[in-house]
C-alpha cells in the first residue's frame, strides 16, 4: 500500500500557518477597559501582511513584479469569543483557508496563553493589478509561486 498522500486523488494540503504574539495596550482599549473592535481589525492587517511575509512572498522575494500589484481588501468580519484587556497577550495563528482564481480567503484566531480563543476573524483579498490609471484595480489570477508558498 502507498502511503504517500501526494499519490491520492483526495492529496491533503497544508495551509502555510503563521503564529505571532500581540500583547493588548492601553490604547488598543475602550473605556470599560476591553479591546475596542477595531484594534482587532489593525491586528487581521498586520498578521495578513506577516503570513505573506514569512512565506516569502514579499514585494522584494517575487520575480518579475507580479507583487506590485497588490492585494487589496473586499470583505473583513471578526467574531468576539471573549474581553480582552491591557496587558493580555494573544498569539495570532493565520492561515489561508480558501483558494479562488483571483480572490483567497485568510483566516485569523486570536488565543490566549491557556490557549482560548478571544477572537476568530477572516479577509477576503483579491490579487490586482492597476489598469487604466493609478485608482484603478482588475483582479487578475493569484500566481502559481504565490499560492505555492501559502500552501494552495
Amino acid at each position: 500500500m502507498n502511503s504517500d498522500p501526494s499519490s491520492t486523488a483526495e492529496a491533503t494540503i497544508v495551509p502555510f500557518l503563521s503564529r505571532h504574539e500581540v500583547t493588548v495596550e492601553w490604547g488598543d482599549c475602550d473605556p470599560a477597559g476591553i479591546v475596542y473592535y477595531p484594534s482587532y481589525f489593525r491586528w487581521i492587517d498586520q498578521a495578513t501582511h506577516r503570513l505573506f511575509h514569512n512565506a516569502g512572498a514579499t514585494r522584494e522575494g517575487m520575480s518579475g513584479g507580479r507583487w506590485t500589484e497588490g492585494i487589496p481588501l473586499v470583505a473583513a468580519e471578526c467574531s468576539f469569543r471573549r474581553a480582552s484587556q491591557p496587558g493580555e497577550k494573544l498569539v495570532v495563528e493565520s492561515h489561508i483557508s480558501r483558494f479562488g482564481r483571483s480572490s483567497f480567503t485568510i483566516s485569523h484566531v486570536f488565543r490566549d496563553a491557556a490557549g482560548e480563543i478571544a477572537a476568530e476573524g477572516t479577509e477576503t483579498r483579491i490579487w490586482a493589478r492597476k489598469e487604466g490609471g493609478a485608482s484603478l484595480l482588475k483582479s487578475v489570477p493569484i500566481p502559481a509561486d504565490v499560492r505555492r508558498r501559502l500552501g494552495g
